[in-house]
């Protein structure tokens, strides 16, 4: 037992079952993922009869008395029209469903291939994927739900014999008379319309389990299948039976009202937005019962023809039809954006279904119910229909061209769940062949469902009318716009992908040979089974141009013009075998490569001498070698993933003893205890290009390699984030989640181990090694200048260049130099290999004398000498440079101003567009002109890179600046001088400012930046425009989860700002907003508030803008909750709510915001009615500005489910925070962090619903997540933890439930001090565990100084002091104190009812225990009332399984948690 003696809710199974209600009368669909149903007396009935009829199978000769007849034992039923469902006990197996699978529809569609050419090479007897299905050995929960429905009716004319009656009477009077009693049957047929429409095809093993658990679940006299079209516009309905004879609808209705319809359909069809939708509603729902099964989850009706409403349904009697439904709009959960239609004498209500079992259940409730059983489900209006919008997605796409598809695939992608995206790149290379598509998806992507290929299909991407024999395909130009969006490597998986489908017909084999030699691989024919395989050929072939435009032009003009040659036949060339085709099926690992170049094998591969060496085809077959991404991996000279490396060094020279060092001292480490290894020495000795030498050498030894540039902290995580995507990891772009998990892959090796990581220029040992996977298997090589490396890594010294290695290197870039003048000069050089890099680079260009040019050195000796250069900078280098920038500055002055500009930057790769942006700002008038002419750049930087001064990634669009290059030319600057080229560096900063910070989309362009902006110390810039950048950059910050760097970098600018401008400075007024923005959310709320408040104070005087004032306001509002004074907050939300609309009206969106953060001011101060009225508006204008899944609407759906929650309703806000969920979780992903609030959010939404079970999973899994993301010490993260001490309670974990609380209570102590609410509301759930522990008289204290605290903070009235006055209650009460319990209670009730109102849940519970009170004293007649008022009303809210219900019921004490709002 765990908790108080009395305050345990018995187990699910010591439960009454009698109602399956959760309110009075009411219950809504169970959309959650936890299956309440189970055994009821009928199912025990049936395994009793079961039982009885097996062991009587030897004495029985005929049929099961209870044995359904057949159809054509029915009366009345249309045999020849409905294809009855055969007795289970001669039932084929599950995967063949009668009637289903004889559904028509366009036979493009619904064909099985059963049989398929035969085979390029010999493949596995079943592809990975879904796999056959398993015969279930019980009922399912479908099938149990469908039972309801299954009540047996007199049939009216036949009888059977009462066997009963008859022995009785014989045994009386001797007669033995027969006595018969009216025979019973099943009450309903079941009538299945399965939507003929074009994008069923996915859903057809759904249609078949629908149908299969309909048959299984023994419930109906028969389950029949037809198909139903609708026509677009006025139409009429038609029928297709199995057997292909068309029909009407009439013909349905048996005229007894004795027949179900279920019309089963995804709603995509436009005709469900016509007459035609609203003729065949009206025309079944006049025959019996009628419901439609929605197949597109919730959360993606929106974008259908058939978007339903929410709505309340009270049934008509037994088999009523759906006319004597009464409809009204859901009590406490209507939809504020979307509300039900007045009710109309035209119009007819339709429920809705999901594909869940207690959608199913609800509906049977209503069939079977009588007046007054009420429950909660979707509906459509017959007789409305015509009025709907038809699916925009399914409209004819306007594609005018390349721009227009990018456009539509852009709009596709910003909709689309991660798994559609997905898909759709998949789809991109198959023809709409259902069949191909879903094997295909098996294999390639077997956690897709049909809803992600029903987003792809409605995504605007198709066009359903081509008018052509081929049927749907993709419009003009989208293929391309899709493959434009993949990568080559993922481009050749696909490919091999398909050329291993049996549905493809060797089409897949032959374009994967056209990839492998385009020149000799015949052109496919032109009949029309093998067009659309043409246009995906012509798609890929144009996708990789290059050598492949060649056949790209053949294929186009095959493919318009008449047909050529007969087609190959699959699997051959020109009637040459495939497999004799050099090396064809040599399919290479895929890797995922740097924007530095594509990664080159290191093992050289047998020679095709077949093909010429340098033919372009086979360079561009090379890079497309990819390979099935469930095969197993085959070292083949590559890893499986590469990335961030630089390229390639040509002319590498020397170092092998090194090169052999760096290889025998990474062998002899054990792969479970990785230490790394650092090359150190003096700047320009070669360290990076030796590590560089070394991956590409080994690459084949490696299953992942990564390049980390460690110089900044910012770098370190942007590589490890871009790594995460590289090993497909599920999790969102910010550095806070994938970072962790990337540590976390390594360091278990999976999915991938033998991995090697390389931190270059790492000087800062700590913050490099925080991020090392620690125990992973693999390898780690640290490149730096810091000797103390050594303390904890194997050392490996790298000096200058043996002579003979100067020698060979200075040759190799010179030609013609003589060994000689190699030497003198290499000596005069000191070896240095950067010098002696840039001396080859001089001479190769220049052509100079050695004698001339060892003169130039000795002359810049002494001046470089004055310079004071410290041990990083080596003379030698810095004279040579020297020589290179004198010449620089007298034949290209803008050339060498654009050096020194660069030199200002990080020495990272700095992007060619931010350079070619600079023709809007004016720095010198050498400069300039280079800057506005592309042609001049070019030369500029061409210059720059035959001087070995920069290295150009033309391939990335970057240039990159030895650091001790940058060195020397800062140096060489005057502070004036350094100052214009800082300034210049800053502009040119700001003409690439990317676009929204917010959008995941941009976060590449702001990391390219960053580095540069922190090096060239842009928060020290005065000018308005780099001020801009620098807040945008701290913005782009947060949202991407460096928190600690953002709020380090917004102090800099703050610091720096504040000193150059005013505090009326609008630029200084923001940043110190942003700032104490960070610190509220990393905690240190003091420093925050001061902040907070300064900038408050400046904003009311200012000149500023207004809605920059109102901000102001909204922030020291948070502040002021944050330091626990809500009554303060309340009054400054409401002025700026107030202000906001008188000025700009309750439409825009600085209203919004404010309603917004008003909204969340009214909650923390318990007025929860007015928090909600506000959340709705918020939300129903935030739908019309932004639409229904933007982030912001999201937020105030949340924060409305909140309300509605805290003000009583948990049923209606469960089902709305389970709904927001899902919708973040299919727009943003479920490690964003907004998805993980909401899901905080939901956890307490379902314990207050009494969903326990799926609480608490839940809340441990965001608990891990906060955690992990931000530590323990952080607000929302002891917002999570507190909620998982009241689970951890309930579920009897109450050792844990201590130690997390007291963690926990530690942790806002810590953050928010000793008296903030939430530190008391920490005491109170703290107390409760304790209390259940046994540990009575700590919990006192807690309850006692928590209780005073908020009654003197918050007031009596406040929700949170009304939860401690219950807690206090129940301290008395476990000490047996029943007079002290009575006391407390009897204070508390009419608080509670007059604040909360008497039938709220938190009123209830006290009522249930006040009732407990006085059965302790003996008052058992007033126990009794009381217990019997709590109990009916927490029926009436809650319903009959909520576990306080179930504790009042069995006069159990009952705790109330206290929950901690978001601030």
């Amino acid at each position: 037992m765990n908790g108080l003696p009395r305050e345990r809710a018995p187990d699910a199974a010591s439960a009454p079952t009698a109602s399956p209600d959760r309110a009075t009368g009411v219950r809504s669909e169970d959309d959650s993922p936890y299956d309440q149903g189970g055994a009821d007396w009928t199912g025990l009935a049936d395994a009793a009869w079961l039982a009885a009829a097996r062991i009587g199978a030897d004495r029985a000769t005929g049929p099961a008395p209870d044995e359904p007849p057949h159809a054509e034992e029915l009366p009345d039923t249309p045999g020849p029209l409905l294809e009855a469902v055969p007795d289970p006990s001669t039932r084929p197996e599950p995967d063949v469903v009668p009637g289903v699978t004889g559904l028509p529809g366009a036979p493009a569609y619904e064909r099985e291939i059963l049989t398929s050419v035969e085979r390029t090479r010999t493949g596995p007897a079943r592809l990975p994927g879904r796999g056959p299905r398993t015969v279930r050995r019980g009922p399912s929960p479908l099938a149990r739900s469908l039972r309801g429905l299954g009540r047996r009716v007199p049939t009216g004319g036949r009888s059977a014999l009462d066997e009963e009656s008859t022995a009785e009477h014989g045994l009386t009077d001797g007669l033995w008379v027969p006595y018969f009693l009216p025979d019973r049957e099943r009450a309903f047929d079941l009538v299945l319309l399965v939507d003929r429409a074009p994008t069923m095809p996915p859903w057809r093993g759904t249609v078949r389990q629908i149908a299969d658990e309909a048959a299984h679940s023994g419930a109906f006299r028969d389950v029949r299948t037809v198909g139903v079209t609708l026509p677009p516009g006025a139409g009429e309905p038609a029928l297709r039976w199995p057997g292909g004879r068309d029909g009407d609808p009439a013909e349905l209705i048996d005229g007894r009202s004795s027949r179900l319809f279920l019309v089963v359909t995804d709603g995509l069809a436009p005709g469900w937005a016509g007459a035609g939708a609203d003729r065949l509603l009206e025309r079944l729902v006049s025959g019996g019962p009628t419901a439609l099964v929605h197949l597109l989850p919730p959360y993606l009706r929106h974008r259908s023809s058939l978007f339903p409403f929410r709505a309340q349904l009270d049934a008509g009697g037994f088999g009523a039809p759906n006319r004597r439904f009464h409809c009204r709009p859901p009590l406490g959960a209507h939809d504020p954006v979307r509300p039900l239609p007045e009710p109309d004498d035209e119009t007819v209500p339709v429920p809705v279904l999901s594909v869940r079992a207690g959608s199913f259940r609800a509906w049977a409730d209503l069939v079977t119910g009588e007046r007054g059983v009420r429950r909660m489900l979707p509906v459509v209006l017959a007789g409305a229909m015509a009025k709907g919008a038809s699916a925009p997605g399914l409209r004819r796409p306007v594609v005018d061209g390349p721009r227009a598809a990018a456009a539509a695939v852009r709009r596709f992608r910003s909709l689309a769940s991660p798994l559609a995206r997905q898909l759709a790149g998949l789809l991109a290379l198959a023809p709409m062949d259902f069949a191909v598509i879903e094997e295909l998806r098996d294999l390639a992507l077997p956690e897709a469902g049909p809803e992600h290929l029903a987003e792809v299909m409605m995504g605007g991407l198709i066009d359903w009318d081509t008018g052509t024999q081929d049927g749907p395909d993709f419009a003009g130009g989208v293929r391309e716009a899709l493959l434009a969006v993949s990568t080559r490597t993922q481009l050749a998986r696909t490919v091999n992908l398909l050329a291993e489908l049996r549905t493809g017909q060797g089409h897949g084999a032959r374009l994967r040979a056209a990839l492998h030699d385009p020149v000799r691989t015949a052109l496919p024919g032109t009949e029309p089974g093998a067009r659309p395989w043409l246009r995906i050929e012509l798609a890929v072939l144009r996708a990789l141009a290059g050598p492949y435009a060649g056949r790209a032009a053949r294929v186009a003009t095959r493919l318009t013009g008449p047909p050529a040659d007969p087609p190959a036949r699959p699997g051959e060339t020109r009637a040459k075998p495939m497999k004799d085709i050099p090396n064809w099926e040599k399919l290479l690992p895929d890797s995922v490569v740097s924007p530095g170049g594509s990664v080159p094998p290191t093992t050289p591969t047998a020679a095709d001498t077949s093909v010429p060496a340098d033919d372009p085809a086979r360079r561009a077959r090379e890079e497309m070698k990819a390979k099935a991404p469930d095969a197993p991996f085959v070292r083949s000279g590559q890893p499986k993933i590469m990335g961030n490396v630089p390229p390639k060094n040509p002319n590498f020279t020397g170092r092998e003893s090194l090169l052999a060092a760096v290889e025998r001292q990474l062998a002899e480490d054990e792969t479970t205890a990785v230490l790394p290894h650092a090359l150190h020495g003096l700047g320009g000795v070669g360290k990076s290009q030796i590590a560089v030498e070394y991956v590409y050498r080994h690459s084949g030894d490696y299953n992942v390699i990564w390049w980390i540039p460690a110089e900044q902290e910012s770098l370190i995580l942007a590589a490890l984030a871009e790594l995460a995507a590289g090993l497909g990891l599920e999790v969102g772009p910010q550095a806070n989640t994938a970072v962790p998990a990337v540590r976390e892959a390594l360091r278990t090796g999976k999915p991938f181990d033998n991995w090697l990581l390389v931190f270059d220029n790492a000087e800062d040992i700590d913050a490099v090694r925080s991020y090392f996977p620690n125990g992973g298997p693999g390898k780690i090589i640290v490149t730096s200048r810091n000797r103390e490396w050594e303390r904890v890594a194997t050392p490996l010294s790298v000096d200058v260049f043996d002579r003979e290695e100067s020698i060979a290197l200075l040759q190799r870039r010179a030609r013609g130099l003589s060994t000689e003048d190699a030497g003198r000069l290499a000596e005069a050089l000191g070896d240095l290999p950067l010098a002696v890099e840039q001396a080859g680079a001089w001479h190769a260009a220049t052509g100079m004398p050695v004698a001339e040019y060892l003169q130039l050195l000795d002359e810049r000796r002494p001046e470089i000498l004055d310079l004071a250069p410290s041990p990083d900078y080596p003379v030698p280098v810095a004279a040579v440079w020297d020589i290179s920038l004198g010449r620089l500055s007298a034949e290209n002055p803008a050339a060498r101003q654009l050096l020194q500009i660069c030199a200002c930057m990080a020495p990272e790769p700095i992007p060619l567009n931010m350079l070619r942006g600079g023709r809007n700002v004016q720095i010198t008038p050498e400069l300039d002109p280079v800057l506005r002419d592309p042609l001049l750049l070019a030369r500029a930087t061409r210059d720059l890179s035959k001087l070995s001064l920069v290295r150009l990634d033309h391939k990335a669009g970057t240039l990159q600046m030895h650091r001790l290059m940058q060195n020397v030319i800062v140096a060489r600057l005057d502070p004036e001088e350094r100052e214009r080229m800082s300034n210049a560096a800053h502009l040119l900063l700001t003409t690439a400012k990317p676009g929204l910070p917010a959008s995941p989309e941009q976060w590449p362009a702001y990391l390219g930046l960053l580095p540069h902006m922190i090096a060239s110390d842009a928060v020290s810039s005065s000018d308005a425009w780099v001020r801009d950048l620098v807040f945008d950059m701290v913005t782009f910050l947060y949202y991407w989860g460096a928190h600690e760097a953002g709020a380090d970098l917004t102090r800099r600018a703050w610091e720096a700002w504040s000193e150059q401008s005013a505090q009326e400075d609008l630029h200084v007024i923001r940043i110190t907003k942003m700032l104490g923005f960070y610190l509220h959310h990393l905690g240190r709320i003091a420093e925050a508030a001061a902040l907070s408040e300064q900038a408050m104070e400046v904003s009311r005087t200012a000149p500023i803008p207004e809605e920059e004032l109102i901000d102001s306001m909204l922030q020291m509002a948070g502040s002021l909750r944050y330091r626990g004074d809500f009554h303060a907050a309340r009054e400054l939300s409401a002025e700026a709510f107030e202000r906001s609309g008188d000025l700009y009206g309750p439409e825009d969106p600085t209203t919004l915001n404010a309603a917004h953060s008003y909204g969340i001011t009214l909650r923390v101060n318990g007025d929860f009615r007015q928090a909600r009225e506000i959340d709705e508006e918020t939300v129903r204008q935030r739908q019309l500005l932004y639409g229904p899944t933007s982030g912001l609407t999201l937020n105030t759906l949340s924060a409305l489910a909140a309300d509605t929650r805290e003000a009583g309703d948990f049923l209606a806000a469960r089902v709305l925070q389970e709904s927001t969920y899902q919708s973040y979780r299919t727009h943003f992903g479920p490690t964003n962090a907004a998805t993980i609030r909401a899901a905080l959010n939901l956890a307490i939404c379902r314990r207050r619903a009494g969903f326990l079970e799926g609480a608490a999973e839940l809340v441990e899994e965001i608990l891990e997540r906060f955690t992990t993301r931000y530590g323990a010490e952080y607000p929302e993260t002891l917002g999570a933890a507190l909620a998982a001490v009241v689970d951890r309670r309930i579920a009897g974990r109450l050792e844990d439930s201590r130690r997390l609380g007291r963690q926990t209570l530690d942790g806002y102590r810590d953050i928010f001090g000793e008296h903030h609410p939430y530190t008391l509301c920490a005491m109170v759930n703290v107390a409760a565990t304790l209390r259940a522990l046994g540990e009575v008289e700590e919990a006192e204290r807690l309850d006692t100084v928590a209780g005073e605290r908020l009654r003197a903070d918050l007031g009596e009235r406040h929700v949170y002091s009304l939860a401690a006055a219950l807690g206090r209650a129940n301290d008395h009460y476990a000490r047996l104190d029943f007079a002290g319990a009575l006391e407390a209670d009897s204070a508390t009730l009419p608080l509670l009812t007059e604040e909360v109102g008497e039938d709220h849940p938190f009123t209830l519970v006290c009522v249930a225990n006040l009732s407990l009170d006085h059965r302790g004293l003996g008052h058992s007649t007033e126990a009794d009332r009381l217990n019997t008022q709590a109990v009916e009303g927490l029926t009436r809210v809650l319903g009959e399984e909520h576990p306080w219900r179930t504790s009042a019921r069995l006069h159990q004490r009952i705790e109330y948690d206290a929950t901690v709002i978001p601030l």
